[in-house]
């Protein structure tokens, strides 16, 4: 008997499922998946590409093929998808040499040239940008898509798209790093339901309490479902008046009956580690988990679930086996299951510390030293300010404000600002001090680049370029007590909306 639909359990945790993924959408996250390793073109070696490529695409592009008469169930599968997925990708131009001029999505009009012979759609952007001047090609574009055609792209795009030494890069938008995550797929293509009736914190603390046995946690999913086998439920489901309680005869036989409020629940409650007296209680199952989340710690409610488990079962052995429900036995049970979980104790979080950021060298406090810090709210408004200091004498500071897509965007805005001051006053040698971990493992080598998030991807080989034509500059993480001045500055400046610098100032503003 089917107690749950699987609609709901389909259902990521966090709204009152299990977070299991439908199949229909893992097929078409797996073919979402091939699609973009046939677009991003980094495994050409692989032969399900050449055997798709060669048969399919020696005529035409994987986003401009046509759906032949006559094709294999996966092609027609992939090209049936091919336009739910081209709005999530997008192309990051940087060399030029991976993209096609006309036959990759990487403008919004590419759609009028692909009426173009096979020998254009074969064209890479560098192919059509003069080596030398860096300009496009202008004799070649003409010969290649018509004048009219060339005419049209070189008016959108006076200056060729071409930004950064890097390779061209294809992005899919619906993952942080801008790779493709399955992960992130299945999430762009399930429509999840409406938040249940339990609030967020109850399905919050049964999944993420510590020292919870799974079956336990499962047990108090199907409660908060309304789905523990006792026989009102299955009498529900057969449309039945619902039976009175097995145990005390009074009351009908109902989750929250058995396990709460009969007589004998009651009375093990009131002896237990936990001393509920749960005839004060709400008499709503949703009511009364929200009310225990509220007044119990995660210690305390790791208790009360061990203590429900050990009560169900006791309450099941004497159903189903006569066994008499004894209240010690059940305080036993469940302290035992609370001893087990403080001897297994919860792993420690390994947190990345100054020395992996740093490379094991000391902050300095001499020579020259630049701060800096962002600000960032829900409504994609920012801040971000630097300082320029001598020693400890101050030189320059800078607030600034502006839209960002995340933290870290404020974070490298302020990178960006401060190596442009540095740059401009002339320092050849100087030492930049953050608290934006991410940004300073990026900085000194220890991350890559296409693994954070594909917004600040171009900013971020700004800030690489900066420090490959700088031999002196330097990066160095220093936690947030260290940039107290650098983080009000910031918070003033997305607050008012400001941005100046200031040279020569003895001392900051009043924020």
């Amino acid at each position: 008997m089917r107690l749950i639909p699987w609609e709901e359990i389909t259902v990521p945790k966090c709204n009152g499922g299990l977070g299991l993924v439908d199949a229909r959408v893992l097929n078409r996250a797996m073919l979402f998946k091939m699609l973009w390793r046939l677009a991003a073109k980094e495994d050409d070696q692989a032969l399900w590409v050449r055997v798709l490529s060669a048969k399919y695409l020696s005529r035409s592009t994987l986003w401009l093929a046509k759906t032949p008469s006559r094709c294999s169930k996966l092609w027609r599968a992939l090209l049936e998808c091919r336009n739910d997925m081209q709005p999530h990708l997008k192309w990051f131009i940087g060399d030029g040499n991976r993209c096609s001029l006309i036959g990759d999505p990487w403008h919004p009009f590419w759609l009028r040239f692909e009426h173009q012979t096979a020998q254009a759609r074969n064209l890479t952007i560098a192919q059509v940008i003069h080596p030398l001047t860096g300009q496009w090609n202008t004799s070649l574009l003409i010969s290649a898509l018509g004048f009219h055609a060339a005419l049209y792209l070189v008016c959108a795009y006076p200056q060729p798209p071409l930004s950064h030494s890097a390779t061209d890069r294809l992005i899919f938008t619906s993952a942080t790093s801008g790779a493709f995550s399955f992960k992130a797929a299945c999430r762009l293509l399930t429509t999840h339901a409406s938040m249940t009736a339990p609030s967020a914190s109850s399905w919050k603390a049964i999944w993420h309490s510590p020292g919870i046995l799974p079956r336990i946690r499962l047990f108090l999913w199907k409660l908060l479902h309304d789905a523990v086998p006792v026989r009102a439920t299955f009498a529900r489901r057969i449309r039945l008046p619902a039976p009175p309680c097995e145990i005390c005869g009074l009351h009908q036989d109902d989750a929250i009956h058995a396990l709460f409020f009969c007589p004998i629940a009651q009375q093990c409650w009131l002896t237990s580690s936990l001393g509920l007296r749960t005839c004060a209680m709400p008499r709503g199952i949703s009511d009364l988990f929200s009310f225990l989340v509220e007044q119990l710690d995660q210690r305390d409610f790791m208790r009360f679930a061990n203590h429900l488990w050990a009560f169900w079962k006791a309450r099941c052995k004497q159903v189903y086996e006569g066994k008499q429900i004894n209240g010690r036995q059940v305080n036993i049970l469940a302290n035992s299951y609370t001893f087990l979980a403080d001897l297994a104790g919860s792993p420690l979080r390994k947190l990345g510390g100054q020395q992996d950021c740093n490379l094991g060298r000391p902050i300095p406090t001499e020579g020259n030293i630049c701060k800096m810090d962002g600000s960032f709210s829900d409504h994609n408004d920012s801040g971000w300010a630097y300082t320029l200091y001598l020693g400890c004498q101050l030189l320059q500071y800078g607030v600034f404000s502006g839209p960002a897509s995340s933290p870290l965007h404020a974070e490298v805005n302020a990178m960006l600002a401060s190596l442009k001051s540095a740059s401009t006053a002339g320092w050849s040698e100087a030492n930049f001090l953050s608290d934006c971990q991410i940004l300073v493992k990026v900085i000194n080598g220890l991350s890559d680049p296409n693994t954070v998030d594909w917004r600040v991807y171009a900013e971020l080989l700004d800030i690489l370029a900066y420090f490959k034509r700088n031999d002196g500059f330097s990066c160095f993480y220093v936690p947030r007590e260290q940039l107290q001045h650098e983080h009000l500055l910031a918070n003033y400046a997305r607050i008012h909306n400001i941005s100046t610098v200031q040279n020569s100032f003895p001392s900051f503003p009043p924020v």
